[in-house]
């Protein structure tokens, strides 16, 4: 029932107008809000000084009144004229009886000839008192009660009036303007805001052409903001995002292409060295045990390196960010490099390994992975070093971190390829990879590893003398939850 209302009222035209409609109708009515509290609060204030300005002139007039009655010790119509009444105060006089005797109100007013309050007085001998306070309100009149006792003790009772009739008109008067004020200050507001808000909106129209235009083939099209929008600091800073964004996009679809054009100009050339042994064996290599033998061994080289290759490819296309964090567990490194060390003493073949110095120490990663990148820098070791070289592996831990290091004797790296040798595809000598059937792909494997394991690696290296890889690890230790587990 609930959803079904809501869908009704954002069916609503309201709920369907352009942005910046929107976004002028609010400000309108925040404006419209504002102005007609500030209107309400204006004649609030008005009435409320004008009414303790009208309180404190009956007031004055009755002091003045009383102090010029006790001196003179009698009533008559002289108090209208010398006991300083403030101007448009009316004083009207009763006796104890409650009859009117003196009034100096204008003629053509009606006359006040009795009054309840003084009635009540009168005829309850004045066990109900005069009212102390100023009675009335602002919209008809305002009395103030007095009693006095003449020199020869007669009691009359004084009535102090006073009619708002001009503070109504002002006040009256002060309403109207307000309102015509709010009402063209609203229409103002209104066209003043779609103005404005046409001009500010203006980039985001010219954000959202130019991210239409955008396809796959002009990924290197950018957003450009005009110098007179450049003062809108939020549309300059979203367009900047954006911009970056499609930097990102656009590096991410060249790599991807990029590693596309690699990967199957690296499966072609094995394909293409199979197909030509097949066609030789099918030529020549039937009756000729030499060829044949050759063939077989190309082949089954070829397949080798193409089932590696795939493996590698298949590594990429199945990694993501964070896959290795959930399998993490406290790994003992000494023990890990020794397992590795282990492992790969059967495959040095004409090289010898040799295992240096290994620190206890633990580390928090993904064992497999881990193993799986020293082995990478293993075998790298082991084919870009000659026969008879050497290959050292260590482990060593200070307090803070535990670095797995893998250095040889081998031809070394040039300096020029140290930064790039962990991009994909890249090999710094195509000629000597085709001799080690190397396929471009093992250290960048080894760098997401890295990354994947919270660790960092360092290559140093120096061509005919050898090259050193570490990885660098933060040490682990030991908590009572890592026992408990």
């Amino acid at each position: 029932m609930w959803q079904k209302i809501k869908e009704k009222i954002h069916r609503l035209p309201l709920f369907t107008l352009p942005l910046f409609a929107k976004m002028v109708l609010l400000y309108s009515f925040i404006v419209f809000i504002i102005l007609l509290i500030v209107s309400v609060i204006t004649v609030t204030s008005v009435h409320f000084i004008m009414g303790r300005s009208i309180e404190r002139d009956l007031y004055s007039s009755a002091q003045s009144a009383m102090e010029y009655l006790d001196k003179s010790g009698q009533i008559d119509s002289s108090v209208f004229t010398r006991s300083n009444l403030q101007p448009f105060v009316n004083l009207q006089v009763y006796d104890a009886a409650g009859r009117l005797i003196l009034d100096n109100g204008p003629a053509h007013t009606i006359k006040n000839l009795s009054d309840r309050y003084i009635d009540d007085t009168v005829r309850s001998n004045n066990e109900i008192p005069l009212p102390e306070s100023i009675q009335g309100n602002e919209t008809s009149s305002y009395a103030y009660y007095k009693k006095w006792y003449s020199a020869d003790n007669k009691l009359y009772y004084l009535r102090f009036s006073r009619v708002p009739d001009k503070e109504n008109a002002f006040i009256s008067l002060l309403s109207k303007q307000l309102v015509a004020s709010v009402l063209v200050s609203l229409i103002l507001t209104i066209f003043s805001g779609m103005y404005l808000m046409r001009k500010s909106l203006a980039p985001l129209k010219l954000i959202n052409e130019t991210l239409k235009s955008i396809e796959v083939h002009k990924l290197s099209q950018r957003i450009v903001i005009p110098k007179e929008a450049e003062n809108g600091i939020e549309i300059h800073n979203l367009a900047q995002s954006i911009n970056q964004a499609l930097d990102r996009i656009e590096y991410g679809y060249k790599q991807q292409q990029q590693f596309i054009s690699n990967a199957s100009h690296e499966l072609r050339t094995p394909l293409t060295v199979i197909s030509g042994y097949i066609n030789l064996l099918d030529r020549w290599g039937k009756e000729d045990p030499k060829v044949l033998d050759e063939s077989i061994q190309a082949i089954q080289s070829e397949t080798e390196y193409m089932r590696q290759l795939i493996e590698r490819l298949l590594f990429f296309a199945r990694s993501t960010t964070g896959t290795l964090e959930a399998h993490f567990m406290v790994i003992d490194a000494s023990e890990l490099l020794e397992e590795v060390y282990n492992g790969v003493l059967l495959i040095a073949e004409e090289r010898e390994i040799l295992l240096g110095r290994n620190d206890k120490a633990s580390i928090y990663a993904e064992p497999g992975s881990v193993k799986q990148m020293l082995r990478i820098f293993i075998d790298n070791a082991i084919k870009y070093t000659p026969s008879g070289g050497y290959i050292y592996l260590s482990c060593e831990a200070d307090e803070k971190q535990v670095c797995f290091k893998v250095q040889d004797t081998g031809i070394g790296i040039p300096k020029k390829d140290l930064e790039r040798v962990f991009e994909r595809f890249y090999r710094v000598d195509s000629s000597r990879t085709k001799e080690t059937g190397g396929s471009g792909l093992g250290l960048s494997i080894a760098k997401y590893i890295a990354k994947g394991n919270n660790a960092r690696l360092e290559l140093t290296s120096e061509l005919h003398k050898g090259t050193t890889v570490t990885a660098i690890f933060p040490r682990h230790y030991e908590t009572k939850k890592d026992t408990d587990k």
